[in-house]
């Protein structure tokens, strides 16, 4: 990841994360914001094959916030929080209204996000599997 993107991400929207895992209810406001704007089919386009990817990370803060699913450390929360939050945020590094780049910026967040806690997305992955299974 750009050093330029990685220092924002670090001081700006890592504080931003913290304070939401704090704040239940701010964070479902966001989690809501994040479904909506994934609802549209340009940003699908424009996250091709990642939407996966955030779509789990969506997924394993709606099973934190419903205390479904708690076997995680808080600094993953933290920033599984991050990664969505800066899928929402419209101006950040790249906004999102530059057409063909605006979302490559929070791809590399993403893919950044998804390899920091990629033990507790496995893990969450492998608990998903099993709640199907048993039903």
């Amino acid at each position: 990841m750009n050093q330029k993107l990685l220092k924002l991400v670090q001081f700006k929207f890592l504080k931003i994360s913290e304070d939401l895992v704090k704040n239940p209810q701010a964070l479902k406001f966001k989690l809501e914001k994040a479904k909506d704007k994934l609802n549209k089919e340009s940003v699908k386009e424009s996250l091709g094959r990642n939407i996966d990817d955030l779509k789990t990370l969506m997924r394993f803060i709606s099973a934190w916030l419903t205390r479904k699913y708690t076997s995680v450390p808080t600094q993953s929360i933290i920033y599984i929080v991050l990664g969505v939050v800066y899928f929402i945020t419209p101006t950040d590094f790249v906004p999102d209204f530059i057409l063909g780049l605006g979302f490559v910026d929070d791809i590399a967040v993403l893919v950044w996000v998804m390899e920091k806690v990629k033990v507790d997305i496995d893990q969450f992955k492998n608990w998903e599997y099993e709640k199907k299974k048993d039903k």
